[in-house]
């Protein structure tokens, strides 16, 4: 009977729990509902087949952006550097720790090419041990974390673009087009 009430009481605190969550507008990372104000976009890249211009074509076409060449504006994405470097070194000046520093430079321009926003540059950055003596593990640790940080990339520049509206970018666009006084 006992370990019934119990877990009556913890189903009740997880439900309650839940319900404080939500109505205080927690939401899990990644589900956030950044609505973005452009109805179509044509995003180039160096790369066309890179890993972040694939997934930021998925997301923008899952938040219902028309992702086409035709589109009035470009998001350009320009450059994708990526660094490591050794931050910490065990004996025999061996490095026992890397900084993965991971960047994306974008600029968003007109169907002339003309910038009417940047070029801005989002950077992540995530620390890894290294283990010598497991060079496949860190590998893989390593690669698993530009993954990581390639989907967090993503995520910045969804949430810039959340910023933009047509509107913004067309009164930058006749800016642009007015001679300068």
């Amino acid at each position: 009977m006992r370990l019934q009430q119990s877990r009556h009481f913890l189903g009740c605190a997880l439900i309650g729990a839940s319900l404080l969550l939500s109505a205080c507008g927690f939401q899990l990372r990644g589900t956030g509902g950044a609505s973005i104000g452009l109805d179509a976009l044509h995003v180039s890249a160096q790369d066309s087949h890179s890993p972040t211009r694939q997934q930021l074509v998925e997301t923008l076409r899952s938040s219902g952006v028309a992702v086409n060449d035709s589109a009035r504006y470009q998001l350009q994405l320009l450059a994708e550097p990526v660094q490591r470097r050794a931050v910490s070194y065990a004996r025999r000046s061996t490095p026992a720790e890397y900084e993965l520093t991971r960047s994306l430079v974008f600029q968003i321009a007109d169907r002339d090419g003309r910038p009417l926003i940047g070029p801005e540059t989002l950077t992540v950055r995530r620390a890894y041990a290294a283990d010598r003596d497991n060079l496949v593990a860190s590998g893989e640790e390593e690669a698993l974390l530009q993954r990581e940080m390639g989907e967090d990339l993503v995520r910045q520049l969804m949430f810039r673009l959340s910023g933009i509206s047509s509107s913004d970018l067309a009164n930058r666009e006749q800016a642009i087009e007015r001679p300068a006084d």
